[in-house]
C-alpha cells in the first residue's frame, strides 16, 4: 500500500475529526488485503475491527430471513464499515463482501481503546461521527426493504393488504430502534469501563436521553397500531369535546409534561356528532401528537371545532413547526414515510404511522382530510366528518 496516505484517507472517511484526532487515529491502524468475493465479515459474528476501504469495493448484504439476501450498498475508497465494534461488544449486523480485490485500514478495539485514553475527545468525536453514519446506514436498509415490498406486492398480488403491511411494519421497526439501543449500550458500556469522563460524559448522557426519548416516540407509535386494529366500528352519538380533550390528554402524556401551550376553540351549541368515539379519539391523538413532535421550538398549537355550513363538522390541528413541502403533502399519509433528511438539524422518533392512522379511521367515517403547510411556517391538519343531529 505504498500509494496510499492512510492519513488522507482517515480524513476523507472522518472529515468531522480533527489532524491532531486523524493522527492519534492512525496510530491504531493496520492493513489488510482481501481478494474480490471474499466474506470480509459476516452479518451476526461477534466483531472487534472497523474497517476503513483504501481501494476496491465491498458489498453490503442484510438477511431479511435465514434465506433472503437483500444488497442495500456498494461503498468503495473513503468509506468504512464494522463501526459497531466501537460501540461496545456486539454482533455485526451486515455482510460485507469484496466485490474487487480490496485494500483496507484496519482498526481494531483494543489498539483504538490505547489511543482513546490518551486522546479522550478522539473517542467522543468518532462517537458522534458513527452514529450518524449507523442512522443513515439503516435508513438505506428501510429504503430497500421499502422497494422490496413493492416488488413482493405486484408479484404476489394476491396476498392481503394487512400481511404486506405487518411484513413492512416488522422490517421497518427493527432497524428504527436497533440504532438508539445500540448508542444507548454502547455509551454505558464506555461509561462503565471508564472511558469517558469530564466533559465527554455530560455530552454521552445528553445522547442517551435522545435515544431513550426515541425509543418511547417507538412505544407510543406501536400503542396506536395496537389499539386501531380493525375492529367493529361502535357509531353512537357522541360529544365531539370529550374526543378533544381525551385525545389532548393522551398526547401530553407522552411528553411527560414536556409539550408546547395549546389553545382549544370549540364552537357553541355544535351538534352531537354520530361516530365511533374511540377510533376517532386515535386519529385526533395522531394529528396532536404530530403537532407536538414535529415543532421544535415548542411554538403554541391550535385546536379548532366547528361545523363549516356544509353539512359537515370540521377538527383543525395547527401548529407552527417544521412544515412540509407540497411535493411531499400527497406521500405523508402512506404506511411508515418519513420526510427527515441527511443533515437536516432535527431527527424526529417514530415509524411514520400516524396520519395513516387518522386517514383510515376517518375514511370509515366517510370523511376526509386535508393538510396546508409549507416548510418553516408550520402545519394544519383539518378533519372533515359528515354532520348528524340527534
Amino acid at each position: 500500500m505504498a500509494d496510499i496516505n492512510p492519513q488522507k484517507l482517515l480524513h476523507d472517511a472522518f472529515p468531522e475529526l480533527s489532524e491532531a484526532d486523524i493522527a492519534a487515529l492512525g496510530q491504531a491502524a493496520g492493513r489488510e488485503t482481501y481478494a474480490a468475493e471474499t466474506e470480509i465479515v459476516r452479518e451476526g459474528e461477534v466483531g472487534e475491527t472497523l474497517f476503513v476501504i483504501a481501494q476496491g469495493e465491498v458489498d453490503v448484504f442484510v438477511h431479511a430471513n435465514d434465506a433472503h439476501e437483500i444488497l442495500i450498498d456498494t461503498i468503495g475508497p473513503g468509506s468504512y464499515f464494522g463501526e459497531m465494534a466501537f460501540l461496545g461488544e456486539t454482533t455485526r449486523t451486515a455482510t460485507i463482501r469484496a466485490k474487487t480485490d480490496c485494500q483496507v485500514l484496519t482498526i481494531d478495539d483494543e489498539a483504538f481503546m490505547a489511543v482513546a485514553h490518551i486522546n479522550p475527545y478522539l473517542l467522543r468525536n468518532l462517537l458522534r461521527q458513527i452514529i450518524g453514519h449507523l442512522r443513515r446506514n439503516d435508513e438505506a436498509v428501510i429504503h430497500e426493504l421499502n422497494l422490496k415490498n413493492i416488488d413482493l406486492e405486484r408479484a404476489y398480488a394476491g396476498l392481503t393488504a394487512q400481511e404486506e403491511l405487518r411484513t413492512q411494519f416488522i422490517a421497518t421497526l427493527s432497524h428504527e430502534i436497533r440504532t438508539p439501543l445500540t448508542a444507548v449500550r454502547g455509551f454505558l458500556g464506555l461509561i462503565n469501563q471508564g472511558a469517558i469522563q469530564g466533559d465527554s460524559l455530560q455530552v454521552a448522557l445528553s445522547s442517551i436521553t435522545r435515544n431513550v426519548e426515541r425509543m418511547v416516540g417507538l412505544t407510543n407509535d406501536l400503542l396506536l397500531m395496537y389499539e386501531m386494529h380493525p375492529t367493529a366500528l361502535e357509531f353512537d352519538y357522541i360529544n365531539l369535546a370529550d374526543v378533544l380533550i381525551e385525545a389532548l390528554n393522551a398526547a401530553q402524556k407522552t411528553l411527560n409534561g414536556n409539550a408546547a401551550g395549546v389553545t382549544v376553540d370549540i364552537a357553541p351549541n355544535l351538534s352531537r356528532l354520530y361516530a365511533d368515539k374511540r377510533s376517532l379519539t386515535l386519529a385526533v391523538r395522531a394529528l396532536t401528537e404530530n403537532a407536538f413532535k414535529f415543532n421544535p421550538n415548542k411554538e403554541p398549537i391550535a385546536i379548532k371545532a366547528a361545523a363549516n355550513g356544509n353539512d359537515e363538522v370540521f377538527i383543525t390541528v395547527a401548529d407552527q413547526g417544521i412544515g412540509i413541502p407540497a411535493a411531499d403533502q400527497k406521500r405523508i399519509f402512506d404506511p411508515f414515510v418519513r420526510l427527515e433528511t441527511e443533515g437536516s438539524s432535527h431527527l424526529f422518533p417514530g415509524l411514520g404511522v400516524g396520519l395513516t392512522i387518522a386517514q383510515f379511521v376517518v375514511e370509515r367515517h366517510n370523511g376526509r382530510i386535508q393538510v396546508d403547510s409549507s416548510p418553516g411556517r408550520g402545519s394544519a391538519f383539518t378533519i372533515y366528518l359528515p354532520q348528524s343531529v340527534q
